[in-house]
């Protein structure tokens, strides 16, 4: 994790805990600054983590102001599109979530005032996709079933992704379109992958799948009805998709209004537990389970 985006203090209570097991930072002004470690709710103390909201760093308006500027590089306004989307990526693809004073003439021109940050913190964990890679082959096409990775929040949606799209492209001679729309997978390269960053979907999509003809296409978080008309369109075409969706079982999945049936072959549904990559269950394009 960079830490040079946090103020001194944070940098030196962040020197005290295990960053492997940091997943999440919730800066609120005013209010005890908590943490999601080893997948639990704690706080951040002076000593690294603590039990006790007593004993917690008190986020302050600075700590706020330092993290914007420092991911900005001073000049907030030419981060503005993504600012106005309600979110940052620093260059390691931290995901900073944006809470404050929202700016509207007809349609949202900014957000300014800070008042909280959602930091998710990025972890690679290499070989955490095995199994499910090896789930998803098809290997009488000798390529990939289309997939949908399901869990709820917070659950190694994106970590998956990352080491499905590592492991495709060495692999494999399969040419990858990455569809990057939060920046988050900017490490993430190879010989046959191409990356489109901060482009919302359905632009990506619509311009990518034509003019650089992909064989698979991996992209994040499916979570209104265009995202779905888009992994459609990319079906119907002939290209495979893995994408991701926040779904804690079949039947919420089914329940979602955004929902379209018949576009992906397996939906690979992520344990609740803390072992990344593991499987709870699969279902085949009828939604049947496997």
């Amino acid at each position: 994790m960079e830490t040079d985006i946090f103020s001194i203090d944070l940098v030196n209570a962040f020197k005290n805990l295990d960053i492997n097991l940091l997943y999440e930072i919730r800066l609120r002004t005013g209010y005890p600054i908590s943490v999601n470690y080893k997948n639990k709710k704690v706080y951040l103390s002076e000593k690294g983590i603590s039990l006790f909201e007593s004993s917690a760093i008190i986020c302050k308006k600075e700590h706020i102001d330092f993290i914007i500027n420092s991911v900005t590089e001073n000049s907030v306004y030419a981060f503005n599109e993504s600012i106005k989307k309600g979110y940052l990526t620093s260059k390691t693809g931290i995901r900073i979530g944006l809470a404050g004073e929202c700016v509207f003439d007809s349609e949202i021109v900014t957000i300014k005032n800070f008042s909280s940050l959602n930091i998710r913190i990025p972890h690679e964990i290499l070989g955490c996709s095995n199994k499910i890679y090896k789930e998803i082959l098809n290997k009488g096409e000798n390529s990939i079933y289309s997939t949908l990775i399901l869990s709820p929040p917070f659950k190694g949606k994106t970590t998956i992704l990352k080491d499905l799209c590592r492991k495709i492209n060495d692999n494999s001679d399969k040419a990858i379109l990455l569809i990057d729309e939060r920046s988050e997978f900017r490490n993430i390269s190879g010989k046959n992958i191409d990356r489109v960053e901060n482009s919302n979907k359905l632009y990506a999509f619509s311009y990518s799948v034509r003019s650089l003809s992909p064989e698979i296409v991996i992209t994040d978080e499916l979570s209104e009805k265009s995202d779905f008309l888009c992994a459609q369109s990319v079906v119907n075409s002939g290209v495979k998709i893995i994408a991701s969706c926040h779904a804690a079982c079949i039947e919420d999945l089914i329940s979602k209004d955004y929902f379209i049936k018949n576009i992906f072959d397996r939906y690979v549904f992520l344990s609740n537990g803390s072992e990344f990559g593991k499987i709870d269950g699969i279902y085949n394009k009828e939604l049947k389970l496997i």
